[in-house]
């Protein structure tokens, strides 16, 4: 096997279970109404980009005294050990106790994540710049499998006859699926230790002579361009073609901070994941099926909310898959990126639109429904806002790149962005939970 097919299967596979935790999480989306509540998810997804919001911001001191090999493998230790908690939390009969509790191990995982996945792009920065595109590819690569074993569970699970044998398939899907999850997460252990042992330079800090060698380069070059203007300057000035006073010494600009010079496509992507995480899940999960209410009278049943989703979770992989040409990403500028992130502000007119006000069915009639009801264009919107959200999120992890000089400056460069990512995910999150009552 070639080198660069290898890694791109490693960094497929460690893409895989960057959020593979939240992923299984967010998908249990019946276990979570049974169990708790309505709007529970909406609740841990706002934990959920918190800690993360929390983890970027601790990462950035870890990174200066441990070696970046420390995150990944705190990032699948702590998953696997959530995973396997998670189930047994609900059993607790205390209701505050039981989401405080279920809240801890969803925001360690968040807390890890935020600080494995900046480090996976780093790594992916000094090796090939691509292989960022193809982690986004393993990261859409988890949604649609992980739903896809959802939606194969579910259906397994699906014959019930009493609402004590629905609660207990219930549980015995979740247990089958973050079982499945665990197996994952191991796997994509072993591949870490494979990429690094045969790629130990990329796991490592940059070095910090590289800045000061390009910074003795510049002087350098300062000096010879200087003697050399000062020698052309005697001999003009010995046939008398100049005056000595007239002579330009060359200037050196000073370069704009990593966090300036990435801070436009930063604030961008910020738009676009807080304009995603407001609409998904509170207003994405909550539009009704206009054919489910009018024609079998359940505008809010179970297999319409499994096959909206597993929509999403397809858009969002196909979204990741567009930056894996290298052609197609040279053609994208920065400046495109950021135009697609801002155009989004459409959805946040649409959704609410279709997922407002709630729809209510009453003895075999619909009393209220949304003020746009149609499932083809609720369908087309989850389409488009997702798929776009995943696509301007790859390219901005490999765009940023070009923004910088340097491995070093990468190495920061990958963390501040995520800085930016994580105030988007929290804000719309934060956005989220406040909107909660008009659904209640």
């Amino acid at each position: 096997m070639k080198e660069s097919t290898k890694l791109q299967w490693i960094f497929l596979v460690l893409g895989f279970g960057a959020y593979l935790s939240y992923y299984c999480i967010i998908a249990q989306t019946n276990y979570w109404r049974k169990f708790y509540s309505n709007t529970i998810l909406t609740i841990f997804s706002m934990i959920y980009e918190v800690s993360q919001m929390i983890g970027c911001l601790i990462a950035i001191p870890l990174d200066k005294k441990f070696q970046p090999k420390i995150f990944p493998l705190m990032h699948f230790t702590v998953n696997i050990c959530a995973l396997i908690v998670l189930v047994p939390l609900k059993y607790l009969k205390n209701y505050n106790l039981k989401c405080v509790l279920t809240a801890i191990p969803i925001s360690t995982c968040a807390i890890t994540a935020s600080m494995f996945y900046p480090c996976m792009i780093s790594c992916a920065s000094r090796v090939n710049p691509l292989l960022s595109s193809t982690l986004q590819v393993g990261v859409g690569l988890s949604c649609i499998i992980i739903q896809a074993v959802e939606d194969l569970i579910s259906i397994y699970f699906s014959h019930y006859d009493t609402e004590e044998q629905y609660e207990h398939l219930l549980v015995l899907n979740a247990i089958s699926y973050y079982v499945t999850g665990c197996v994952i997460l191991a796997l994509c252990f072993v591949m870490w230790f494979v990429f690094a042992k045969q790629f130990p330079n990329a796991t490592r800090k940059a070095p910090p002579q590289q800045k000061k060698v390009l910074i003795e380069n510049e002087s350098q070059s300062e000096v010879n361009t200087t003697n050399t203007s000062v020698t052309n300057t005697s001999a003009d000035l010995l046939v008398g073609d100049i005056n000595p006073n007239s002579v330009i010494h060359p200037v050196i600009e000073n370069k704009k901070s990593i966090a300036r010079r990435i801070m436009p496509l930063g604030i961008a992507l910020l738009f676009s994941y807080a304009t995603s995480t407001l609409i998904f899940p509170l207003f994405a999960l909550n539009i009704p099926s206009h054919i489910g209410a009018y024609k079998y009278n359940q505008p809010y049943s179970d297999w319409w909310s499994l096959i909206y989703l597993t929509i999403i979770q397809l858009s969002d992989f196909s979204g990741r898959m567009l930056p894996l040409s290298k052609k197609f990403v040279d053609k994208i500028s920065v400046r495109t990126v950021i135009s697609i992130c801002y155009l989004k502000v459409v959805f946040l007119v649409l959704f609410p639109l279709m997922s407002l006000p709630k729809a209510v069915v009453l003895n075999d009639f619909v009393q209220k429904m949304p003020f746009i009801s149609s499932d083809t264009l609720s369908i087309i919107c989850a389409i488009v806002h997702t798929s776009t959200t995943a696509f301007t999120i790859s390219l901005g992890y490999i765009k940023y790149q070009e923004l910088l000089d340097t491995d070093e400056e990468r190495d920061k460069g990958s963390f501040i962005l995520n800085i930016f990512l994580q105030c988007g995910l929290f804000s719309g999150s934060l956005t989220g939970v406040c909107l909660i009552s008009i659904f209640e």
